[in-house]
């Protein structure tokens, strides 16, 4: 039976000495291998074979380590030791990183709030160093690493490597502006304003950038609610206006309805009137054909009787519109004025009439 069938690693199987060790990258005077150790991989910074015997270069290497060690972050790269290697000379030992390079990811077209979160981290891993009075100088996309496993940042290789240490200042500002210069990859139209900003070093610390950029995402966040709340008032605006319009739609269309019914009323109102008084004027038509002179057309019982019965008649048909006082004045003229032509007509035929031959 194996003794690793039962899923653990025999300690003796462990091996303490490095193993697998690969050039995978050379910058400057810089060396860098994938090995392995304890059955894990590790990187390893070494010097050129040129470099590796000048004093400034070895200063500038334990300078480098003692820089790196001193940090503990989850989005920074671990430094663990400085130990000569056989085959590699004096190197430091740094976390192996299963992951590529920011602009590697960014080319794979990640989520919005994928981006967001690189960026937090990112912010979160120069907020640590800037605490710690130490500064990266040499951030870019190269130095940004994006593990495969969750997608998280791990920075890497600061600039002290690429630099005369002498001439380098603790100044955050050098990492705001390359901070401006990432966001432009990460975000490429999205924070123009903030990247301005931190180009004429309007940030006093990354505290004060953080507080920016997440002003901006709540207002941002909040805009959809003042365009609904927009959007709401002016559906209520038009729902009244709508309304209003309505209504006086409907008091046009009753005062359209009214008139029309008034109209009716008058019309109907006039032809009673005509009626009535063609019907009381029948007789004396019929009177009047049959009579030879004007002296008998007065005369005649009908004439006296018509003149008795106008004064009936009239209040009769005023009365109908007693409800109405508009109505019934227009009600009298109406009648007055047809009774009154109609009869001074007949009048007028009988005095015309000459005496029969």
């Amino acid at each position: 039976m194996d003794i690793s069938d039962s899923g653990f690693i025999a300690p003796h199987t462990i091996s303490t000495n490095w193993s697998d060790i690969a050039l995978f990258q050379q910058r400057n005077h810089n060396m860098l291998y994938h090995a392995k150790r304890y059955g894990k991989c590790f990187v390893l910074k070494g010097l050129s074979d040129d470099s590796q015997t000048l004093t400034d270069h070895l200063l500038l290497q334990e300078k480098e380590f003692a820089f790196g060690v001193s940090l503990s972050h989850p989005h920074i790269a671990e430094t663990y030791s400085l130990e000569e290697i056989e085959g590699c000379g004096r190197c430091i030992v740094m976390e192996y990183v299963d992951g590529t390079t920011l602009a590697e990811w960014l080319s794979t077209n990640p989520s919005t709030s994928a981006r967001q979160r690189v960026m937090m981290q990112l912010l979160d891993a120069l907020e640590y160093i800037h605490s710690l009075q130490l500064v990266h100088h040499d951030l870019k996309s190269s130095n940004i690493l994006i593990t495969r496993n969750g997608q998280n940042v791990k920075l890497i290789d600061f600039g002290l490597s690429q630099t005369d240490a002498a001439h380098l200042q603790n100044d955050v500002q050098v990492d705001i502006d390359k901070f401006a210069q990432v966001l432009s990859l990460i975000f490429p139209k999205r924070y123009q304003r903030l990247r301005l900003r931190c180009q004429k070093h309007q940030f006093a610390n990354i505290s004060a950038l953080r507080a920016s950029i997440e002003h901006q995402e709540r207002t941002k966040k909040y805009i959809p609610y003042f365009v609904a709340i927009i959007i709401l008032i002016f559906s209520v605006l038009l729902s009244i206006h709508t309304y209003r319009i309505y209504q006086e739609s409907e008091q046009m269309a009753t005062a359209a309805k009214q008139y029309m019914m008034q109209k009716h009323r008058e019309q109907e109102m006039i032809e009673k009137v005509h009626f009535y008084v063609t019907k009381e004027l029948e007789p004396l038509q019929i009177a009047a054909d049959s009579v030879n002179t004007y002296f008998e057309f007065t005369q005649h019982p009908l004439y006296m009787g018509v003149w008795q019965k106008q004064t009936i008649t009239r209040d009769s048909l005023a009365y109908t519109y007693t409800d109405d006082s508009a109505l019934r004045h227009q009600c009298i003229e109406i009648w007055a004025q047809s009774f009154g032509e109609k009869f001074m007509q007949i009048d007028s035929q009988i005095k015309q009439t000459k005496p029969h031959q």
